[in-house]
């Protein structure tokens, strides 16, 4: 059933049946916000997104009450791609985070060929620079991004974090 899990929460294959879970993530205006993101989408249009283009999309579960508590995605960048995690607004500031972010890196490199990943938070984001600085990113200020936050028309800096293999 799990890809790979430890003794907290177990990470399998994000399906379609996912997806509405997913959509009701992004309707949370702090999802919204973590991504400076606003979704208009309605779950119709949300589900029609080809999620077999992706090789590593997956589901947190909490392996002692099954519950669904978060995705973990990798981006398509051959070279360097993203590591981008949606914790469901219930279960965050709890450790799933990192918890789903150490499992991911373990079975990422152990699977693929990727030498490098990124992962990337705003600069108002305290909760997850900790969590990507106690798991071993380092900043890469070559990839920060500067854009106007869409939910404060102020200038705001998409940090970028990268990890070795």
């Amino acid at each position: 059933m799990y890809i790979i899990e430890n003794e907290k929460i177990g990470l399998k294959q994000y399906t379609y049946d996912d997806e509405y879970d997913m959509y009701m993530c992004w309707q949370d205006i702090d999802t919204q916000k973590g991504y400076n993101f606003i979704l208009t989408e309605s779950f119709d249009e949300f589900k029609d997104d080809d999620i077999t283009k992706f090789k590593f999309w997956v589901v947190i579960v909490n392996k002692k009450t099954n519950e669904k508590v978060g995705v973990i995605r990798l981006g398509l960048d051959e070279k360097c791609p993203d590591l981008a995690i949606w914790m469901y607004p219930q279960y965050r500031n709890q450790g799933y985070g990192t918890n789903a972010f150490k499992l991911a890196l373990s079975y990422i490199f152990n699977n693929y060929d990727y030498k490098e990943i990124s992962a990337g938070c705003y600069e108002d984001n305290i909760y997850s620079i900790k969590m990507l600085e106690n798991i071993g990113f380092i900043r890469h200020p070559e990839g920060d991004e500067k854009e106007t936050n869409i939910f404060t028309n102020k200038e705001t800096t998409q940090l970028e974090y990268r990890i070795k293999k």
